[in-house]
């Protein structure tokens, strides 16, 4: 029988087991997929919890980023083919977890893994890259003269919002709380890099917007960060606020986002991905852009299934990751 992680209790890690499972049969365009390898996301921690945006019956199998060979068609399926290999494209996917050597998912929801990437890299596509790629280009219309805000830019996110911006030809400054990540944000495409422990955030930014401040944040922080650049704002500027990592109350400040007219947005990938023609497009400009080798997957580490407890410590524990953290099957 095939092994599946699943959620037993909401008692974080110590909830998941590695039970043994019927091997899942597909109905309607759902598609079966022998599992590679998958990777973990700061959804996953919250669903342990039972505090995420849709909650669970337990017991349930969990996780939405898989890459894989497709193994078995719903009677419907029409898009794949077996031994296809696929790598699944988040949604809100309650009831389709793929963290397991077999997993349903979809056909809508799935896409070719580009060829000249590995299964690890092809598990690490589109978390990484479709949020930034909504914000930015279909919210934003980021333009080569735009400077952008990236805060907490080695993260895998904060890569991938990094390297989509250079892609469009804008100037990018990214955040981290030391000095200590510098070379590295630099190495992955930034243009500038900004110790939010040790500088004056807006100061720095208007020293290097030439006082024109920042038009795109792209932040997942949250908390008091947003005081600290949004003196730096530019004229009819956007916040995306995409995650709440700092754990505190987002304080908007008014007088900042008035004096220059920014919008600040909550922002996730779902309420783009769910839109067929969004879907479609951001697959393929994705998909292209990664054929091309003109954006690449950051990948921090992997561990294989039986070690996925220390996979998930790892995933809360690791302050200085730098990329996706991937469990092969």
């Amino acid at each position: 029988m095939p092994k599946a992680l699943r959620i037993h209790n909401f008692t974080g890690i110590d909830g998941i087991h590695l039970d043994e499972v019927t091997m899942p049969e597909p109905k309607g365009t759902e598609i079966r997929i022998k599992v590679e390898a998958f990777a973990l996301n700061y959804g996953d921690l919250g669903l342990m919890e039972d505090d995420y945006i849709f909650s669970l019956d337990l017991p349930s199998c969990f996780g939405d980023e898989a890459t894989g060979v497709v193994d078995a068609l719903g009677p419907d399926a029409k898009r794949f083919n077996t031994g296809d290999r696929v790598s699944t494209v988040t949604f809100l996917n309650e009831g389709y977890g793929v963290d397991a050597e077999y997993a349903l998912f979809p056909e809508d929801y799935l896409a070719k893994c580009p060829a000249n990437l590995s299964v690890v890299e092809g598990t690490s596509i589109w978390v990484q890259f479709l949020t930034s790629y909504y914000a930015f280009y279909e919210v934003a219309n980021i333009q080569p003269e735009d400077f952008v805000l990236i805060t907490a830019a080695s993260s895998s996110a904060g890569n991938g919002g990094t390297q989509l911006a250079k892609l469009a030809g804008a100037t990018v400054i990214g955040t981290s709380r030391t000095s200590a990540n510098r070379e590295f944000i630099l190495e992955n495409g930034a243009d500038h890099v900004i110790a939010t422990d040790e500088e004056d955030v807006a100061k720095r930014i208007l020293e290097i917007t030439d006082g024109a401040g920042v038009r795109i944040v792209y932040d997942p922080v949250g908390g008091p960060l947003m005081a600290q650049y949004a003196d730096g704002f530019g004229q009819d500027g956007i916040v995306f606020l995409y995650g709440d990592m700092s754990g505190q109350p987002t304080h908007v400040p008014i007088a900042e986002a008035i004096r220059k007219n920014v919008v600040i947005r909550p922002h996730s990938v779902y309420n783009f991905v769910n839109k067929k023609e969004l879907r479609e497009t951001g697959i393929a400009y994705i998909s292209s852009a990664l054929e091309t080798g003109k954006i690449k997957p950051l990948i921090d580490r992997t561990f294989p299934l039986e070690r996925f407890k220390e996979a998930f410590e790892y995933q809360i524990a690791a302050t200085d990751r730098r990329g996706k953290i991937i469990i092969t099957v």
